[in-house]
């Protein structure tokens, strides 16, 4: 049962003074902090993550809470959010994050949905191959006796990963990663992430290993260079369906103009329904995608190209989100809500979600193990998330110290 706290947050967690409440989901809110230190504001900038006063005490919260920080602070690679600290001050834990600024991929493949058009397919192939090469790094990760922990996101989806305003691609929200040592386990006969990205080796309940992301991946390379849907239907049966059916038509004839036959091959080869059939490392898709980038890529920096690509999707975004930044770093009172300017959506928060299985109904010729479905999305509806910085703006204001920031501030979100 859970217990409510009783004292009132303390105006410093750790090293971090607690400054305005910023956004929140089921399980945590999110507060804008600083470090105590230092005379350039910008440097010291986190999200902290906090559990929610109605789940402190709940045991269950709290193991998965720290599952995720102990995974986070193994993790040091460009393409991953960044974890700064984990820490407890009283009866309370707290993460924090990195901040960064920009739109989730979903976000971005919905505004190419409401205009007609697509993700260029270079564009596409660099997004992938960052995501990939993170999933590579964080599948290979070793702990202190050089034994592999057998890392697996289980969660790659194009709301969990994040492109910033200057053009950098994070893969987010380990909440549900799977890894050894991890304390919280998952109760038989559910299955974790969102429908529409699950391997078919996830539901049918086969034991998954790190091919399991590289599906996923490979499904969110389809939609992101087509600009449709996948395995998408009306409800999670029909979803799940379309996954056992495995119908993949083959994007060249859906694109409009050129797609080249490389891409095809690579992302076909990712989503082949015998996992011995998919490239056996996200090392390897990451070298697919950087070979035919090599051949079809732009010669303009790929970093460069996305930043623009999203400051046209996103006009003037910027510039709103840096004065609301600005705006909330001076108010540092943890009582008040600085929730963030409205253009931005649905960047999943970072915290675990409990298991709970859908209510899709399978075909009656299903078997037994077919009808125990998937984890559904997570569990709370977001906050509106922050608009984009300019990096004109950021630098003079800021001091340059903000690269990327990542408003690891919205609620969770129920989409797919």
């Amino acid at each position: 049962m859970s217990a409510p706290r009783r004292s009132q947050l303390p105006p410093k967690l750790g090293p971090f003074v607690v400054g305005a409440k910023i956004g929140g989901g089921g399980m945590a809110a999110v507060y804008l902090g600083r470090r105590d230190i230092g005379d350039v504001p910008g440097q010291n900038l986190v999200a902290l993550k906090v559990i929610k006063d109605n789940l402190a005490g709940n045991r269950e919260y709290e193991v998965m809470f720290d599952d995720e920080a102990r995974i986070l602070s193994r993790l040091d690679h460009p393409n991953i959010i960044r974890h700064v600290a984990y820490g407890r001050e009283d009866e309370f834990g707290y993460i924090a994050m990195e901040l960064v600024l920009g739109r989730s991929l979903m976000d971005a493949w919905e505004a190419c949905s409401q205009a007609g058009r697509h993700m260029p397919i270079d564009l596409g192939a660099h997004v992938g191959l960052c995501v990939a090469e993170a999933l590579h790094y964080a599948h290979e990760l070793k702990d202190e006796s050089g034994k592999r922990l057998d890392v697996v996101h289980r969660d790659v989806n194009p709301t969990n990963i994040f492109l910033t305003y200057d053009g950098q691609v994070k893969l987010i929200d380990f909440g549900l990663a799977k890894a050894k040592g991890r304390a919280y386990k998952s109760a038989e006969g559910i299955v974790k992430g969102k429908v529409p990205y699950l391997a078919p080796e996830q539901i049918t309940e086969e034991q998954i290993d790190h091919r399991a992301d590289i599906y996923a991946l490979g499904a969110t390379l389809w939609e992101m260079t087509t600009g449709r849907r996948l395995f998408k239907r009306e409800t999670d049966g029909e979803t799940l369906r379309a996954i056992k059916a495995h119908d993949i038509p083959d994007p060249r004839s859906i694109v409009e103009g050129w797609y080249p036959e490389s891409m095809w091959n690579i992302v076909e080869r990712a989503l082949a329904k015998d996992r011995a059939q998919r490239q056996q490392t996200a090392g390897e898709l990451a070298s697919d995608l950087r070979g035919m980038l090599a051949k079809y890529g732009r010669k303009a920096p790929m970093q460069e190209a996305l930043a623009a690509f999203l400051e046209e999707l996103f006009p003037a975004e910027n510039t709103r989100q840096a004065a609301w930044l600005i705006e909330a770093t001076e108010k540092a009172i943890p009582a008040m809500t600085m929730a963030p300017p409205a253009p931005i959506a649905q960047i999943p928060d970072m915290t675990s979600k409990m298991d709970r299985a859908l209510s899709a109904t399978p075909s009656p010729a299903e078997t037994s193990p077919a009808r125990r479905e998937a984890e559904p999305e997570p569990i709370a509806r977001a906050e509106p998330r922050a608009a984009p910085v300019t990096r004109s703006l950021v630098r003079p204001v800021l001091a340059g110290a903000i690269l990327a920031v990542m408003l690891i501030a919205a609620y969770a979100v129920l989409r797919s």
